[in-house]
């Protein structure tokens, strides 16, 4: 008889302005619908909320660059978290729409997150780093 250990993650704590929340609360609706918005809401519902100039670590927000790894394939990436818009893969610009835009919304230098896609793959990332160099978003 073989024991396999599960290992249970801990979320990580996220963070999320008043504003980016205000925003993205009325994207997502009452009722998402795809595998993306749900995740976003799942965590937008348990982010802490913090003022625009929030002078502590810096965290994945909208405007964001951040880099980040795929611990699945050891990959590192550079992207900037933008709103569905602006979104472009050619320009590194992610969606908070979507998966990986939602898993890394609000999570600080060091942080990872899991999450199972809809076709039931799981994924984890690990930020590496987080800059904020842009204005705050205002509504």
């Amino acid at each position: 008889m073989t024991k396999t250990k599960s290992r249970t993650i801990k979320k990580p704590r996220l963070l999320i302005t008043t504003s980016d929340l205000e925003l993205l609360e009325s994207m997502v609706g009452h009722r998402p619908t795809s595998a993306a918005a749900k995740l976003l809401g799942e965590e937008l519902d348990r982010a802490v909320v913090v003022g625009e100039f929030f002078n502590g670590r810096p965290f994945c927000r909208i405007g964001s660059r951040v880099t980040y790894e795929d611990q699945g394939s050891g990959q590192t990436r550079e992207i900037q978290l933008v709103l569905p818009a602006d979104s472009d893969i050619d320009k590194r610009c992610v969606s908070v729409l979507s998966l990986v835009g939602a898993a890394l919304l609000g999570l600080t230098t060091d942080a990872e997150f899991d999450w199972t896609d809809d076709r039931g793959r799981p994924h984890r990332l690990k930020v590496l780093d987080v800059v904020n160099d842009h204005a705050p978003h205002v509504g």
